[in-house]
């Protein structure tokens, strides 16, 4: 007898699968197509996007390199009154509100902080005030004298020194016055650094570097919209109508010529 031949015949090299083998899928495969399906939407965004993009990552970077690079600044603060000598149970009136926004002014120069007697830390002369700052209020006689350094000593030293040195300067001029001026809070160490502070400098860089992109994205999409509004009127402009007859010199040369036989 012949053998028998399927009409169907099998793809040569092509491996068929029983009808009890579960069907093995390509995962690896299946991600690769997605990848490259979504490689050149991601591409074109990153080119029509790159100058926002690059101040994003430049403001953060700056943020991040400022938090781990900058060096430590501590802050420690005392606070002083001013009181009006004449006043009823020692009790600061107007007078005293305005001679402690003048002791205020004077509390970081130096010659108001020759009079302490509390040690100064180390520091390169003239750079003294620097590290000292005064704030008062409007409405009470109250002095807030902030010192800073690189370390909690020498923050607490800063502050404790100018109030010192106030504190001496007023009992100097009491007399002349009328007001006397009294430590109420001495500076104590700070337990933590007030910068650098990594977290908030990368995100303050991040938010900077974001409204310069927002800028740069507004500039870039005002002027693609121009450059199109001057495509769009360029190609809108009408052309001579081809069902028009242009006028030519070969057809103007013949008319002219009829006439001037006719005139001779």
């Amino acid at each position: 007898m012949m053998p028998q031949h399927d009409d169907k015949r099998r793809p040569a090299g092509r491996r068929v699968r029983p009808p009890g083998e579960p069907v093995r899928r390509r995962p690896r495969r299946a991600i690769v197509v997605a990848a490259g399906r979504a490689r050149r939407p991601a591409g074109a965004l990153l080119v029509r996007f790159r100058l926002p993009i690059a101040f994003v990552v430049a403001g953060f970077l700056g943020g991040l390199g400022y938090g781990l690079l900058a060096p430590t600044t501590y802050t420690a603060a005392a606070f002083v009154i001013v009181v009006e000598e004449e006043a009823a149970g020692g009790q600061s009136g107007p007078a005293a509100v305005s001679f402690a926004q003048a002791y205020g002014r004077l509390a970081p120069m130096p010659e108001t902080l020759g009079h302490a007697r509390v040690r100064l830390p180390a520091t390169a002369p003239g750079a003294t005030r620097e590290h000292i700052q005064a704030s008062t209020s409007p409405d009470t006689p109250l002095i807030r004298l902030a010192g800073s350094g690189r370390t909690a000593r020498d923050a607490a030293a800063y502050a404790n020194a100018a109030a010192d040195a106030l504190v001496r300067y007023g009992a100097a001029h009491r007399a002349d016055t009328g007001v006397r001026v009294a430590l109420m809070t001495p500076a104590q160490p700070p337990a933590a650094p007030v910068s650098p502070n990594p977290p908030l400098d990368v995100l303050v860089g991040t938010v900077s570097g974001g409204l310069l992109a927002g800028l740069s994205a507004a500039v870039l999409s005002g002027r693609r919209g121009r450059a199109a509004a001057a495509r769009g009127r360029g190609v809108a402009v009408p052309g001579p109508s081809a069902g028009a007859p242009a006028r030519s010199t070969e057809t103007a040369a013949p008319a002219g010529a009829g006439h001037a036989g006719v005139g001779s």
